[in-house]
């Protein structure tokens, strides 16, 4: 697979998510557990472990943006 795909496959799982973002979600640190369970976690695919970090990062710029913003 070329470096667009994984590009293109990334895009579009962080547009999925954005789409469904709470409140919540931005009131959590960037390395914050997305859950307090300590039940056994399913291995996720490595895109969308790369995906959740690439959002993490564009979530955390933003907040940083903003806050540069106001003052």
């Amino acid at each position: 697979m070329s470096v667009d795909i994984y590009k293109k496959k990334i895009e579009e799982y962080i547009s999925k998510k954005e789409s469904s973002k709470t409140e919540l979600d931005s009131a959590r640190g960037l390395l914050a557990p997305k859950t307090m369970n300590k039940e056994v976690k399913q291995q996720q695919d490595m895109i969308s472990n790369i995906s959740e970090f690439i959002y993490a990062l564009r979530q955390k710029r933003n907040e940083l943006k903003i806050k540069r913003g106001k003052k």
